[in-house]
């Protein structure tokens, strides 16, 4: 009997060990990812959502997305890209920029925040509203998961400067549902 529970909770064991690690319960994986024309990083990711970025100073609370929906009319439907962190140490911000690493590593200015603010400690910041036709917003009309990455530039009163990478997963079926919306008439 006491080889078999033995047996039983080594099997568990190495069970969890070949799971790896995991994030609210999802396994994760680290993903390589072009930036800053070609520097690449590692970036850890579930299949359901990115993994928050985090270091001792900030950690990236969101890098998402907000559809304001019409139904029957894309050109009337507007996307924006929604960002926060939180400051650990509530230093006082000089700048916030949030740029998109395109598919080959250059950078598309998102948000440029020269007075950023924190209140209780997070700053959010948001893009201008951006049409889904399918011309302006083409990765909406894919069937697949769509995978982009942000880079943060925050800018502290003292001079310090901090760059942290972070991707954001738009689900196939959050896409369909957007979808869904603008078909119905």
């Amino acid at each position: 009997m006491k080889y078999r529970i033995a047996a039983l909770l080594a099997s568990f064991l190495l069970s969890a060990c070949a799971t790896g690690p995991t994030y609210l319960g999802h396994s994760v994986r680290e993903v390589s990812f072009k930036v800053d024309g070609g520097k690449t990083v590692s970036l850890p990711v579930t299949n359901a959502f990115a993994i928050p970025a985090e270091n001792e100073d900030y950690k990236i609370v969101n890098a998402g997305n907000f559809a304001s929906l019409k139904k029957g009319s894309p050109s009337e439907s507007e996307l924006e890209w929604t960002f926060s962190f939180v400051s650990k140490k509530s230093a006082e911000l000089d700048s916030e920029v949030v740029e998109q690493v395109t598919d080959s590593g250059g950078l598309e200015l998102v948000v440029k925040d020269n007075s950023p603010v924190l209140k209780n400690k997070e700053w959010m910041g948001r893009s201008a509203p951006a049409s889904m036709t399918k011309e302006l917003s083409p990765w909406i009309y894919s069937n697949s998961n769509s995978t982009f990455v942000f880079k943060f530039t925050i800018k502290a009163k003292d001079g310090s400067s901090i760059v942290m990478y972070q991707p954001s997963l738009i689900s196939r079926s959050a896409k369909a549902m957007y979808l869904q919306v603008m078909a119905d008439k």
